[in-house]
């Protein structure tokens, strides 16, 4: 990747030199870490090419007070040249130099894998560069910037205005491919089918090719998915199926190795390209490409580390080093200490500024466009212009990808592609991954919390004695915390006990497999049970189960996947917690892990904290990264991520996108009770048919992502009954249901969260644990209940259903008298595989 700022700063001084003269010729050329860049001046007009440049570092500009003095985004992508209509000769030029500003190589030869029932699968490696900021992000940027500082923001004003053609720009304004670019990686996974196909997989293994020969071969093969049209240099986008990850801030699974194909039945991928016509396109047509992107910033795409953080913003880092050689840090600069130390902060304050601004460009509203600049860029691979001024893309209209389907934040990104994309994917699959939009971040945590606190119930109930080992562990950390001998892990980090509960994250998953990975984990903590003596190989297993060493942008970015353009996150979580803790000491690990404490010690979910840039994780504890973290929790300029006008326009009014989700209503990661309130009548999302039920957990996709793609599909093309529904809490059995008109009926899930405490107001003091919790052997789990603990049931009696009445689900022809729910007609139920009748707890299918 080019150095952001190196290229930024270079792009403004030609701007101003073209500004001010014209050369008849002359070229500049600067080497970045990755790329060579050439920009060349011909009589005004600035144009740059790319190429990779393997193996060879150069030291990166310093960023700082004495360097890239212009502005970082340009004030318009549109620029006074492009106000008259470009001839045709310049639509041509500008058709080329955009394919180059692409840059679309295919980087390894194709590697071709036998799958189920005789088959055989192409996987394709591509790259491809995208521009760092889309231009119309960087009007919305700007308009945001404007509003924040005027405080007169109106919802109008916050609507999203969906985007066309993401390369548009780009084909009209010169100036639009002077923005610096990032790398994107994506597979692509097909079927060789025939004879051409097998051809053209050897042909593109040739060795002698370069990565951008192979990816012009890879569109001449005529290929079927065109309907025989030899002439066809492109790939049928609704024929290909797109895939989101969840995150934010991991790679995508590889083929093969992370996403299975041996059989139909094997995994959601195998099933899409191999099960015989149960996933189809809007057409009924098969599809023949799957694409799995690593999001920008993740796995192999210009992936965002440490590493990379210090040499874009090396003075961000000034004040992590320490004397070295005896040389003082910034002895350079000259002067007393202090006056050293005011130079050093003010830099270091520029760089800060500049960081917070680039990671805010990796979110899922520049995701999206990624993902549609990718789709360009397959579907009209040679960009030309015909002798009327049009191109080909113009010429043959919206051509959207044949499906989408986004697991857990993938699903988040499908909201947004929703919100912000006028053409988005015909079909559309979410599994676990509606956003909690219109929920205020910290009532998300605090409803989180609670389903945590009900999985680490479910943990110990399974491995009981863990309750008393867990217990001993975090007694040994915090005590080891208090001293002057942490224990330091393999990496270099700190374990903590709060580092050490972290390992909850994993609890969300299938409770067979994640339960018994974090039952092993524990069970290594001692180098015998007789000892308190931490073994080796736990602290391995902890540096191993916990990787936001690697990823650390899923740390500095993961709460902002809930900041929809309105304020600051603020370490939501963590002030979430301290809420909890505040209101019930069930929640406190410092007193759970008493030996005379009768409740068990909770472990901690998908949150992250600002203590874990405090010595906890090693890459991420330094000042430079600590600034970040908190630089970016304090942000509260951040776009809006969801327009809900845009949203029901897709799927409800234009009738653009059908679409089908999975709700797990365990789900430990994505509140079920927000993603209810999306879905029903009038909301942004009731276009979608969604599948609720607790057989799977948020892991579903992965565990038996083949049925459940299966029944999404025919969900979403009407095959599988459904209705739509109103979604309420039931009374307790013999009790009549709410009345509407006496409010929102009784919640135990909000009945439990803390309440926020009044500015100015004293807090309140906690409540004392209940009085059938207070004799109660450690050993002896709470139950699962969100309002009060209850005596647990016999170990061999069935779990208690959740709180769900058939009657909750009612058919919709019209809304429901008040004061009534309509009676829901008979709907089969969801039984597990394999057996014969329901289980408790499963809800109902085809909502």
């Amino acid at each position: 990747m080019v150095s952001y700022l190196r290229h930024r700063a270079l792009i403004a001084v030609f701007s101003l030199t073209t500004r001010a003269c014209a050369f008849s010729s002359s070229a500049v050329a600067f080497t970045g870490r990755h790329h060579k860049t050439l920009i060349s001046i011909r009589g005004g007009a600035t144009s740059i090419q790319n190429s990779n440049i393997n193996g060879e570092e150069e030291e990166e500009l310093r960023t700082g007070w004495l360097h890239n003095t212009q502005p970082k985004y340009a004030a318009s992508p549109s620029s006074s040249s492009s106000s008259a209509p470009l001839s045709l000769a310049m639509k041509r030029l500008m058709a080329d130099k955009m394919q180059k500003y692409r840059n679309h190589r295919i980087i390894n030869p194709p590697a071709a894998h036998p799958c189920g029932d005789a088959n055989r699968i192409m996987v394709t490696e591509h790259k491809i560069s995208i521009p760092l900021t889309h231009p119309d992000l960087q009007v919305a940027m700007m308009m945001n910037k404007e509003d924040q500082q005027s405080g007169t923001t109106t919802n109008e004003q916050r609507r999203i205005v969906p985007v066309n053609r993401i390369d548009a720009a780009f084909l009209t304004n010169n100036d639009a491919l002077n923005e610096p670019t990032i790398d994107v990686y994506f597979t692509i996974t097909e079927l060789l089918s025939n004879t051409q196909d097998e051809a053209h997989f050897h042909a593109l293994q040739n060795p002698n090719l370069s990565p951008s020969q192979r990816a012009a071969l890879y569109f001449q093969k005529g290929s079927n998915d065109n309907d025989g049209d030899d002439s066809s240099s492109s790939v049928d986008p609704s024929r290909m199926m797109l895939y989101l990850q969840g995150g934010p801030g991991f790679g995508c699974a590889a083929p093969i190795s992370g996403l299975s194909l041996a059989s139909s039945s094997s995994s959601w991928a195998a099933a899409v390209l191999l099960g015989g016509g149960k996933v189809t396109n809007a057409d009924g047509k098969s599809f023949q490409r799957i694409v799995l992107m690593d999001q920008r910033g993740t796995g192999k795409s210009s992936a965002i580390c440490k590493q990379q953080l210090v040499k874009m913003f090396p003075d961000l880092f000034l004040l992590d080093k320490t004397e070295k050689e005896g040389k003082v840090v910034g002895e350079e600069f000259g002067g007393d200490s202090d006056a050293r130390m005011m130079l050093l902060q003010a830099r270091q304050q520029k760089a800060l500024k500049e960081a917070t601004d680039y990671l805010s460009l990796f979110r899922a509203d520049s995701i999206v466009r990624d993902a549609e600049w990718i789709r360009e860029a397959l579907t009209n691979p040679f960009p030309y212009v015909d002798d009327d001024g049009n191109d080909a893309a113009a010429v043959n209209g919206p051509q959207p990808w044949g499906g989408a389907l986004g697991q857990s934040f993938g699903g988040f990104c499908l909201m947004t592609y929703l919100s912000s994309i006028q053409n988005p994917p015909e079909l559309m699959y979410f599994t676990g991954g509606i956003a909690p939009m219109n929920t205020p971040v910290r009532e998300v945590y605090d409803r989180l919390w609670l389903r945590v606190r009900e999985r680490s119930w479910k943990y110990y109930e399974q491995y009981p004695g863990d309750v008393a080992l867990v217990k001993k562990i975090v007694r040994k950390l915090l005590a080891h915390e208090n001293s002057a001998d942490p224990i330091i892990l393999p990496s270099g980090g700190i374990l903590t006990a709060r580092r050490f509960l972290q390992i909850g994250l994993a609890l969300g998953g299938s409770p067979g497999s994640s339960f018994a990975n974090i039952h092993s984990v524990i069970n290594s903590a001692f180098v015998d049970e007789d000892s308190d003596e931490i073994s080796n190989a736990f602290l391995k297993r902890i540096d191993y189960e916990q990787s936001f060493d690697d990823a650390p942008l899923y740390f500095l970015l993961h709460e902002s996947i809930y900041a929809d353009g309105e304020g600051a996150t603020q370490w939501a979580a963590n002030q979430s917690y301290e809420g909890h803790v505040q209101a019930n000491p069930e929640f406190d690990y410092r007193v759970t892990c008493q030996e005379d404490n009768s409740n068990p010690t909770l472990f901690f979910g998908e949150m992250v904290f600002p203590f874990m840039a405090h010595g906890d994780f090693s890459e991420l504890s330094n000042s430079g990264m600590r600034m970040l973290s908190e630089a970016l929790a304090e942000k509260s300029d951040w776009l809006p991520l969801f327009c809900e006008a845009n949203m029901r326009a897709a799927l409800v009014d234009k009738k653009k996108s059908r679409a089908a989700a999975a709700c797990y209503y365990d789900d430990m990661y994505v509140d079920f009770e927000c993603a209810m309130k999306l879905v029903q009548r009038g909301c942004p999302l009731e276009g979608v048919k969604v599948y609720v039920t607790n057989e799977y957990q948020h892991s579903g996709l992965r565990d038996d992502g083949a049925n459940i793609i299966n029944k999404l599909a025919a969900m979403s093309k009407n095959r599988l009954h459904h209705t739509n529904f109103i979604y309420r809490l039931a009374a307790p059995k013999g009790e009549a249901p709410p009345n509407p008109d006496a409010g929102a009926p009784p919640n135990p899930v909000d009945d439990a969260i803390p309440p926020k405490p009044v500015d100015g107001a004293a807090a309140a003091p906690p409540k004392p644990p209940p009085p059938e919790l207070a004799a109660r052997d450690p050993n002896v789990l709470p139950p699962a209940a969100a309002a009060a603990a209850k005596p647990p049931p016999p170990p061999d009696a069935p779990n208690p259903p959740p709180v769900l009445d058939p009657n909750a689900l009612a058919v919709e022809d019209g809304a429901p008298p008040k004061g009534e729910v309509v009676p829901k007609p008979a709907l089969a139920m969801d039984p597990p595989r394999g057996a014969g009748e329901p289980k408790a707890g499963v809800a109902l299918v085809g909502v």
